[in-house]
């Protein structure tokens, strides 16, 4: 059945959170962290440890004898982060300096205060990567590579970029956090309805949005495999089309309500945050990425609210969003405000990646595994992530 009953889990696997170990000092103890669009990792650990999110009374266990799973606090991208902006610091000294201040101490700890890396070999075990070079920045990283890694790129090109390329059945794909929702906290039902239409304005007559990196970008160059350099060649000035370096959060909110279609073409990766920020609104997401592994793909259907555009074809950008009609642009529309919408990272995700995990337990040989018969009704609305941002 396609897509599959999401309300049906395929296993209900209990996740042992890790105790952050006092020893890594004031940064892993506390709540430093930095305004990006890589806090993916701050998020999803806090509604692990949240006591009265449904994640946690869910699928967490304190006993890790019964865990099936055991997630790694680990706060690489906020070490990093830190270090840059914070600090002010060269990239190359923050990375030397993660290495040995954050990796080696977090991996020791994980490797010898509990014996539960060992017993297999890491291989039932969770890390967080939200940053474009996911576990490359750390030169110690072979330490926790048979983990499995939640990261924000999925790549399935053969030669990937920086040998970034994903382990699709070893790794799982999840949403990015974006500056918008998840640091200025700007709430979309501020500015569309509960079905999805504009509050202060009658329809979308923006026909195609896009903020971002363009009016340098050249045919040849490797960011974004020249094809953002297309929108300086006059697709930037085409009716209906609004396209920009950038906008103020109010203004750009208000855009995107009014929007019909949200241009989501690679940069330096194949993801970019945009998509998240479309979905949030309503705005169907046309992705130009070929290669890209969305998140939870086994379980979503992407083709049935976005539009996908061969790099071969993004010169054909507006006459392919032309032909699309008002009936096909409406089923898009409604299904991602109905569907579309449970991957957002503070919605289903935790709920979608814990049926990602459930595929993968049959390749936990030898070790404590979850039943094969384990089958469970379970209503959306115990399992889901409680939030205020959608009805």
């Amino acid at each position: 059945m396609w897509p599959p009953p999401l309300n049906q889990p395929l296993c209900l696997p209990k996740i042992f959170v890790y105790p952050d170990d006092p020893r890594m000092g004031p940064f892993q103890m506390g709540n430093a962290t930095v305004g990006t669009a890589y806090i993916a990792e701050t998020i999803l650990l806090r509604q692990l440890r949240d006591p009265t999110s449904a994640v946690h009374r869910t699928y967490v266990t304190t006993n890790p004898e019964e865990a099936d799973f055991f997630f790694i606090p680990f706060r690489g991208s906020a070490y990093l982060t830190y270090c840059w902006f914070h600090e002010g610091r060269e990239k190359k000294e923050c990375e030397a300096e993660a290495d040995v201040e954050y990796v080696r101490r977090m991996m020791d700890h994980i490797e010898n205060d509990h014996p539960y890396w060992k017993r297999s070999q890491g291989k039932d075990h969770i890390m967080i990567h939200p940053m474009d070079m996911t576990a490359l920045y750390y030169k110690d990283r072979r330490r926790f590579q048979n983990a499995t890694f939640l990261t924000t790129i999925g790549d399935r090109r053969h030669v990937a970029v920086e040998r970034r390329q994903t382990r699709r059945y070893h790794d799982i794909t999840i949403p990015s956090a974006t500056a918008i929702l998840d640091i200025a906290k700007v709430s979309p039902l501020d500015y569309v309805g509960p079905r999805g239409h504009p509050r202060q304005h009658i329809g979308r007559d923006i026909f195609v949005i896009f903020a971002g990196i363009y009016r340098d970008v050249k045919r040849t160059d490797q960011y974004s495999s020249g094809i953002r350099a297309l929108l300086n060649e006059g697709i930037d000035k085409l009716p209906g089309y609004m396209i920009t370096k950038g906008w103020q959060y109010e203004e750009y909110a208000q855009l995107l309500a009014r929007s019909k279609y949200g241009l989501s073409p690679q940069g330096w990766t194949l993801d970019t945050t945009r998509v998240w920020e479309y979905i949030a609104f309503g705005v169907v997401p046309v992705i130009i990425a070929d290669g890209i592994i969305m998140p939870f793909e086994d379980d979503i259907d992407w083709d049935s609210f976005t539009v996908r555009i061969r790099r071969a074809d993004a010169h054909r950008l507006d006459q392919i969003l032309r032909s699309i009609t008002p009936e096909e642009y409406e089923r898009k529309r409604q299904a991602l405000w109905e569907h579309g919408r449970q991957v957002l990272l503070t919605r289903d995700a935790w709920h979608l990646i814990v049926r990602q995990l459930c595929r993968m337990r049959d390749d936990l040989v030898g070790m404590k595994t979850i039943p094969g018969g384990k089958h469970v009704s379970l209503s959306l609305t115990n399992a889901t992530i409680q939030t205020t941002r959608f009805p």
